[in-house]
């Protein structure tokens, strides 16, 4: 027993007696310390204003209690959130006037807050952030209508003001998820637009890459309707569709490249002036501008999960078209460069076979001097000419100009001279043979093409020419002594009409010093930067002031003069045989 009172009168002495009033402190810190933990390891607003209403409710032991949140756009108060028989409107204006330099106030202490009163508010106590004011703890009376103290209502405002910091703190990390979530989401669209972009950029199949696009649109942005126009040059194409109901005719396509804006939400204007995007259900058009390249448009329809596209399934739309435009522009091109050799190759076989037609030597003729050359103005020229002699010594000299260029001129000429070397054995009338080579042209050739045909057979024992011109430029006969002279006689072009009339012969007889020339429209039709023709009277001023040089040399000469005039903007075949009577 006496140990017993022993212990006891030591406890009595170790804890001395603490008065009620600092008790009650301490309690209230620890109070305010654990709550404050509470508060602010908490990242959810409504258990952070739940528990605020919780600890106040209990602390002046009110019956009822409410979060008033502000709305600064409508500047109005709304109910939050209630504990206990409430009969508070929804909807609140609350003057803050009377917080002007206090953070709690009782509601029948001024005027404009006593309406408060008769709905069950006694006391309001003001939340906020540091930067901003959240809205009010509402109160109503403390248990047994007594007073709130001056020490409750500064653990009120201790609570409301841990509860705003608390709510700032979960706001922030809110944002910060968001953030990171927008984040998260960026990094995936950048390896989404890397893969793709690898993908795109290894296949060469158009078919395959608008199935790359197509599935992208599918699988990342749940677009289920949509369409890809290429605005080429000659005329827009549909590359890539889904959903659509029908492909876009060829106008609809081109008036949508009539909008203005690279963005642009399709609202009552647009579908009024494209009423198909109404039909199609199309909600946005996005333009392409590929650098160079040729641009397009995509229509997409609303997203499979309801969501609305934002400013970064812009970028993200705009990223994979371009991916796709580039790499759709990729086949064109190189199905123009597989085109462009196709052509190439096939022009230099038929440059080759055309070569072939013309004589490889120019052949030997007693007492004349004969040269001859081609210039042609593309691969494959539209110009002909020819020398054969026959086993008398005789020569035939032709000249022609086809109509057109390339392969169907190549094929026009091989006809022409094929028939000119069928008939040449045969010792019939000029007159005659150019009425068959005409019949011959005519029947085997379209509408649209002809020749321009100049030949002539001299017989050296007598210096006689006899020709026929068909149209073709007549040659110039520049005599040693005299006026120069113009071998007009013939009839019209080959292939342009059946041989109705018959052709007329000219004959002309080679003096010593005479020379002949023949050309083509390409030497006289050549223009200057000017406009201006080298025309007939340039080139028989030429032969008149170099008539001493070789028929080679004076070709020459001819053509690069002509060259100089048009400053070697050569449009079309230069083509001559020159001949000198010794």
């Amino acid at each position: 027993m006496a140990v017993t009172e022993k212990r006891a009168s030591d406890q009595k002495q170790a804890s001395p007696d603490i008065p009620r009033e600092e008790k009650k402190s301490r309690f209230d810190l620890r109070a305010l310390l654990e709550t404050s933990r509470l508060l602010i390891d908490s990242h959810d607003a409504g258990f952070i204003l739940n528990n605020l209403l919780l600890i106040s409710m209990g602390k002046i032991m009110a019956s009822r209690a409410a979060i008033l949140w502000f709305h600064p756009v409508r500047n109005e108060h709304t109910v939050l959130m209630k504990k206990g028989p409430f009969k508070t409107e929804t909807t609140l204006r609350i003057t803050r006037k009377p917080f002007k330099n206090r953070n709690t106030v009782f509601c029948d202490e001024f005027e404009e807050l006593r309406p408060l009163c008769d709905q069950g508010i006694s006391l309001l106590v003001t939340l906020k952030s540091s930067e901003r004011h959240l809205g009010f703890l509402a109160l109503g009376p403390k248990a047994g209508g007594k007073p709130v103290s001056p020490e409750e209502i500064e653990i009120l405002e201790s609570f409301a003001f841990m509860s705003g910091i608390a709510i700032a703190n979960s706001e922030l990390v809110g944002e910060l998820k968001k953030t990171n979530r927008r984040l998260d989401y960026k990094v995936q669209e950048l390896y989404t637009l890397f893969d793709l972009s690898k993908e795109f950029n290894a296949s060469v199949d158009r078919d395959q890459i608008t199935r790359l696009f197509k599935f992208t649109l599918l699988g990342q942005l749940f677009v289920r309707r949509f369409f890809l126009i290429l605005n080429r040059p000659d005329k827009p194409m549909l590359v890539s569709w889904n959903g659509l109901g029908r492909v876009l005719n060829e106008q609809e396509m081109r008036d949508l490249f009539t909008l203005e804006k690279d963005i642009i939400m399709i609202d009552d204007r647009v579908r009024s002036k494209l009423p198909f995007l109404a039909e199609m259900q199309i909600h946005l058009l996005l333009k392409l501008h590929n650098d160079g390249g040729d641009p397009a448009i995509i229509g997409l329809g609303k997203r499979a999960n309801g969501l609305d596209f934002e400013q970064t399934d812009f970028n993200f739309l705009i990223s994979i078209g371009n991916l796709a435009l580039m790499s759709i522009q990729k086949t064109y091109l190189l199905e123009d460069r597989i085109e462009k050799e196709r052509l190439e190759e096939e022009l230099h076989i038929a440059r080759t076979i055309q070569q072939k037609l013309l004589p490889d030597n120019v052949p030997d003729v007693k007492g004349l001097d004969v040269a001859a050359k081609n210039v042609p103005s593309y691969q494959v020229g539209g110009d002909y000419y020819d020398l054969i002699r026959d086993e008398r010594g005789a020569l035939t000299m032709a000249i022609a100009d086809v109509t057109g260029k390339g392969v169907p001129a190549s094929l026009l000429m091989a006809n022409l001279q094929s028939v000119l070397h069928v008939l040449h054995p045969f010792d019939i009338g000029m007159e005659e043979a150019t009425g068959q080579i005409n019949a011959l042209i005519y029947q085997n050739t379209p509408s649209d093409k002809f020749i321009s045909f100049f030949w002539g057979r001299y017989n050296p024992d007598n210096g006689v020419l006899e020709y026929v011109n068909a149209g073709h430029n007549p040659p110039l006969l520049i005599p040693g002594r005299g006026n120069p002279q113009l071998l007009t006689e013939g009839g019209v072009l080959l292939g342009a009409m059946p041989t109705l009339m018959p052709y007329k012969t000219g004959t002309v007889r080679l003096k010593p010093g005479d020379i002949l020339v023949l050309y083509t429209d390409g030497i006289t039709e050549a223009m200057n930067q000017s406009g201006e023709e080298y025309d007939e009277t340039r080139l028989l001023e030429f032969v008149s002031e170099n008539r001493e040089l070789e028929p080679e040399a004076l070709i020459e000469g001819i053509i690069s003069d002509v060259k100089s005039f048009s400053s070697d903007n050569i449009g079309d075949d230069l083509t001559m045989i020159i001949c000198k009577k010794a």
